[in-house]
């Protein structure tokens, strides 16, 4: 069976192909790639972990001496294929589906006592927890909800 491979018509230049994957422990998977070079000639693998007991995907360039956080690094026409790829493996989500991301707006109506600088105001909006309530029955439902993300201080002074 060939490795998988991820490409982009974008960098067709890059492929990250996957030469090994498994569970690490009972919460980490982790997907090991081909080796690359960086910009600096130095050799690295990139290594992508879902942290089960975290909810979370992590991206770490691994080098011989050391090992470098390295989500700022994989281009974002990558990302979303293979945090897809990584959640499928573990479970998180079907097979046959894929992720979608989505941004709806919330209106919020507040009562501000006079004085409220704008920094408190923005600090309180980026405290709110938002939620979201699907209405039909779980046996109904074919979208899951994966997270859901408070995206701060977006919003119009009326």
């Amino acid at each position: 069976m060939a490795n998988k491979k991820f490409t982009s018509n974008k960098i067709p230049e890059i492929v990250y192909e996957v030469i090994d994957e498994g569970w690490m422990d009972k919460d980490t998977y982790v997907i090991v790639f081909n080796d690359m070079t960086d910009s600096d000639g130095d050799v690295f693998h990139l290594e992508v972990e879902f942290h089960e007991d975290e909810d979370r995907v992590t991206y770490t360039r691994v080098y011989d001496n050391e090992n470098v956080e390295a989500s700022q690094f994989v281009s974002p026409c990558f990302k979303p294929q293979i945090e897809e790829y990584i959640l499928q493996q573990v479970g998180k989500i079907n097979k046959d589906c894929f992720i979608n991301e989505q941004t709806i707006n919330v209106g919020l109506t507040l009562e501000i006592p006079k004085g409220t600088t704008i920094g408190e105001l923005h600090e309180f909006i980026k405290s709110l927890k938002v939620e979201v309530i699907h209405t039909k029955t779980p046996r109904d439902e074919k979208i899951k909800i994966l997270s859901i993300e408070n995206k701060g201080n977006n919003y119009n002074n009326k």
